[in-house]
C-alpha cells in the first residue's frame, strides 16, 4: 500500500536524518524501538543503529506479504517508523553505517514473535529495547566481507554495500520502565511534531514520572526529593524552605511577590463536598471574575489535574472602584486523589506572573502525591538448626 511504499523510499534512501514526516490521517500512529550492538572485540565500543524494518502480521500471527516498513528517522539508536496504519507488527532487523559499509541485524523468528506489539490509532507503540554482542564470523566469510569494504573504499562513488551482522541477543526489554526511558527521548527526537502529543499521551497511561531535577554543574546531581507527611517535593524553585501547616506548604519568592502552595484536603474534611465539586465552584469563580482563560489539563507529578486563572484587583483603601492599586493572577490546580484532593496554587503580580508560572510548571512536575512509601526493614537471616 501508499504508505509502506513511501516508507521503505525514506528508508532506503540512505539518510537518518530526513525531515520527520507527520501524520496523513489521524488513525495512523508511530512505532519506535532502541538498539545497541557490543563490538566483538571491544565491548566497550558499539553501534548504534539508525534504520528499522518491520512487518505487519495478520490475526495469526503471520507476516502479510509485501507489508514492509523502513523507519524514516534515526537517533541515538532509536528508530522511529512513522505514519502507519493501525494493526499488529514486528520488529525483522535493523542496521548501522560503519567502516564504510552498512550493516544489518536480521533478527529470528522467535524475537520477532516476542516483540509482536498492536499499533492503536493515533498511538505510538513501543518494540523494545534491545542489546545485542557483535561475534566474529567464520574466517573464509569475514575474508569475504572485508574484500567487500576494502571494494568500496575503492569505489566510494558506488552505493554503499549492505553486509550481515552476527550478533548474539542479550537482552530484549519491553517492560515499562524501558519504555518510559525512551519515551522521554522521543518526547525530545520528535519535538515539534505532531507524533510529540502520542508520546506525552503514551507517557501519562504510563503514569511516567518526570525525569527527576538536576542541580546542573560539573557534577550534575540529582536534586534531593523531601518527603512531608502527605507527598514529597524537589526544590526546584529554589525559594528557600516552605512555611509549613497541618496539611501542607507554601513558599515565597524570596526576591519578589509570588508565592505558591500545595495542601492536601482530605475527604473527610468540615466542609468539603469532593473533587467534582470543588471543580465546579472553581469554574463559577472563574465566571464571576469574568476571567477569559477556561479549565484546562495541568500535569502534576504522574497524574492530571485541572487549572484554572483567575484575577484579582486591590484597591487603596478609600478610593473608589475602578482605580486600581494591584493586579494578581492565580493559577490555582485541582488533583483528584483517592482520599480526597491536592490542590497546587501560584500567585503573583500580573506583569511577574508569566516569569514564573515555567518554574511553578516544573515544579509540579516533579511532585509525588501521596504519603513517602516506606522501605520495609532488613530481615535478618535466619539459620536452620
Amino acid at each position: 500500500m501508499r504508505y509502506f511504499a513511501a516508507a521503505a523510499v525514506l528508508g532506503l534512501s540512505g539518510c537518518a536524518t530526513v525531515r520527520t514526516p507527520e501524520p496523513t490521517a489521524v488513525s495512523h500512529g508511530a512505532l519506535v524501538v532502541q538498539a545497541k550492538v557490543r563490538g566483538a572485540l571491544i565491548p566497550f565500543l558499539s553501534d548504534l543503529p539508525d534504520r528499522a524494518v518491520v512487518e505487519q502480521l495478520d490475526a495469526d500471527g503471520v507476516p502479510v506479504p509485501g507489508k514492509i516498513a523502513v523507519s524514516s528517522l534515526g537517533r541515538g539508536g532509536r528508530m522511529y517508523v512513522l505514519d502507519m496504519p493501525p494493526g499488529r507488527y514486528a520488529l525483522s532487523s535493523f542496521s548501522f553505517p560503519a567502516r564504510g559499509s552498512r550493516y544489518e541485524v536480521v533478527l529470528s523468528s522467535a524475537v520477532m514473535r516476542k516483540a509482536v506489539v498492536e499499533l492503536r490509532p493515533g498511538t505510538i507503540a513501543f518494540l523494545g529495547s534491545l542489546l545485542l554482542d557483535g561475534r566474529y564470523p567464520d574466517f573464509d566469510v569475514a575474508v569475504e566481507r572485508a574484500l567487500t569494504v576494502a571494494g568500496h573504499w575503492l569505489t566510494p562513488f558506488l552505493s554503499r554495500p549492505v553486509i550481515p551482522r552476527d550478533a548474539d541477543l542479550r537482552g530484549h526489554d519491553l517492560g515499562p520502565m524501558a519504555e518510559q526511558t525512551v519515551l522521554f527521548d522521543s518526547r525530545r527526537d520528535l519535538a515539534g511534531t505532531q507524533w510529540q502529543l502520542a508520546v506525552e499521551n503514551r507517557l501519562r497511561e504510563l503514569g511516567a514520572p518526570e525525569p527527576a531535577a538536576t542541580a546542573g554543574g560539573l557534577r550534575n546531581r540529582e536534586i534531593p526529593l523531601k518527603e512531608e507527611r502527605y507527598f514529597s517535593w524537589r526544590d526546584t524553585l529554589k525559594w528557600g524552605e516552605p512555611a509549613r501547616s497541618p496539611t501542607g506548604l507554601a513558599w515565597k519568592q524570596p526576591d519578589g511577590e509570588a508565592r505558591a502552595a500545595v495542601f492536601f484536603t482530605s475527604a473527610g474534611a468540615s466542609g468539603f463536598a469532593g473533587y467534582d465539586e470543588a471543580v465546579r465552584q472553581m469554574r463559577e469563580a472563574a465566571d464571576d471574575l469574568e476571567d477569559p482563560a477556561a479549565v484546562y489539563a495541568v500535569r502534576v507529578g504522574t497524574r492530571t489535574g485541572l487549572g484554572a486563572r483567575m484575577t484579582s484587583r486591590r484597591y487603596k483603601e478609600g478610593t473608589l472602584v475602578g482605580s486600581e492599586e494591584a493586579v494578581s493572577l492565580t493559577e490555582t490546580v485541582l488533583v483528584a486523589y483517592p482520599t480526597g484532593m491536592f490542590t497546587a496554587r501560584l500567585r503573583a503580580p500580573r506583569e511577574a506572573f508569566p516569569k514564573v508560572l515555567p518554574a511553578f510548571r516544573e515544579f509540579l512536575l516533579q511532585l509525588v502525591l501521596g504519603p513517602p512509601v516506606k522501605a520495609p526493614p532488613p530481615q535478618e537471616a535466619v539459620l536452620p538448626f
